[in-house]
C-alpha cells in the first residue's frame, strides 16, 4: 500500500521576504516641491466634447467611467477630503477602479482635484500610484494643507479646514 505524505508544519524565515513592522507608516522625510492647486485645466462638459478628448497622460480616450468618478471628485469642496472607498460606494464600483481613473486624471488639480481623495485608513495613499513616504505623497500632503487640511507626521489625516475629521460623501449622481 502507498504511503501518504505528511507536510511539515515548520516556519521558515526568508532572508529574501523580511516582515514588515507593524505599526504606522514611515515617517515624512520628503520636503513637497509641488503645492499648486490654483491651474484649471479645461475640463469638457458636453458629451460631443467628452468623446473627442484624449488625455494627454495616456493617448487614449477618457472612458464614460473615468468621466463619472472626475465628476464625483469634482464635488469635493476645497478644505474637506473624501476616501476611494466612499467614492467607489457612490458609484457601485470598487475602490481600486476610483483609483485607477484618478491616478491618470488629466484635469488636475482643479477642476477635478483628486488630491482631495485619501484611504479608507484615513492616511495619503496612491497618490499618483505612490504609497508611504515618496515625493507625490509629500506634495498630495502639501496641496491639502495649502486648502486647510491637517495630517500627522505620518500622512494620517487629522483635520478638514473646520477643524472636523468627518469626510465627504454628500455625492450627487
Amino acid at each position: 500500500m502507498a504511503q501518504l505524505r505528511v507536510r511539515s508544519r515548520t516556519v521558515v524565515k526568508s532572508p529574501y521576504f523580511p516582515k514588515k513592522a507593524k505599526g504606522k507608516k514611515g515617517k515624512q522625510t520628503f520636503t513637497a516641491i509641488d503645492d499648486n492647486v490654483e491651474v484649471i485645466i479645461p475640463f469638457p462638459l458636453t458629451a460631443a466634447e467628452r468623446e473627442k478628448y484624449t488625455n494627454p497622460k495616456t493617448g487614449k480616450r477618457v472612458t464614460d467611467f473615468q468621466y463619472r468618478v472626475y465628476d464625483l471628485c469634482a464635488q469635493i469642496p476645497k478644505g474637506q477630503v473624501s476616501t476611494y472607498k466612499l467614492m467607489s460606494d457612490a458609484l457601485k464600483s470598487h475602490p481600486r477602479a476610483v483609483g485607477q481613473a484618478l491616478r491618470v486624471n488629466p484635469f488636475c488639480p482643479l477642476p477635478v482635484p483628486c488630491h482631495r481623495v485619501i484611504a479608507a485608513d484615513l492616511s495619503i495613499g496612491g497618490f499618483s500610484g505612490s504609497i508611504g513616504d515618496s515625493q507625490f505623497v509629500a506634495d498630495k500632503k502639501a496641496k491639502l494643507a495649502k486648502e486647510g487640511c491637517q495630517f500627522d507626521d505620518y500622512y494620517k489625516f487629522v483635520s478638514d479646514l473646520n477643524g472636523s475629521k468627518a469626510l465627504f460623501n454628500d455625492f450627487k449622481l
